[in-house]
């Protein structure tokens, strides 16, 4: 007995026809999951640059801002940072025995700047070369001192009663040597 086996074509129709399906419907699946993986990664990515973005911001604010944060405590740092200050230099230089003619009103320090301004009153308009070249001999380690102005002074402020002028002179503090 001999039996031969004849391969009906249908059958491999069928199977054709199933495996195409089935790789359709794979890639039905599979195609959508890996563009909206795709879009995850990418927009992934575009967040993490927004956020490293706005850190660099963020630190350059914190850079640029007031590093104490509150008004009171910049003040009390600015007070603390001149009270170290050794400020006798600069009362040497208005103590001058050479100036005691010329009445002190005023002493006022910028720290920002370093400027010290000098307000005295004096008797005649004359006197004022002679308080220039006392403040300059007297500072030695401060910087030089220039006349900035006049004012006609108030007659009540004067001893004399006669009218007297009040002149200011300026001087950029060298901070180096505090």
């Amino acid at each position: 007995m001999q039996i031969e086996f004849v391969e009906n074509e249908t059958w491999k129709l069928v199977w054709t026809a199933a495996a195409v399906v089935l790789l359709a419907i794979t890639l039905s699946l599979v195609v959508p999951i890996w563009q909206t993986h795709r879009k995850r990664v990418a927009l992934d990515q575009e967040l993490a640059s927004f956020q490293a973005l706005q850190l660099q911001e963020l630190a350059e604010r914190k850079k640029t801002a007031n590093p104490l944060g509150h008004v009171r405590a910049a003040s009390e740092a600015a007070a603390v940072r001149l009270l170290q200050r050794d400020w006798n230099q600069l009362y040497d230089t208005i103590e001058a025995p050479a100036l005691a003619d010329a009445r002190l009103l005023q002493l006022s320090f910028d720290s920002a700047t370093g400027d010290a301004t000098l307000e005295y009153e004096l008797d005649k308009l004359e006197q004022a070369a002679h308080v220039s070249n006392a403040l300059d001999a007297a500072s030695r380690q401060i910087g030089l001192w220039r006349l900035e102005r006049f004012e006609r002074a108030e007659q009540t402020r004067s001893m004399s009663g006669a009218a007297t002028v009040k002149g200011y002179w300026r001087s950029r503090v060298d901070q180096t040597a505090w």
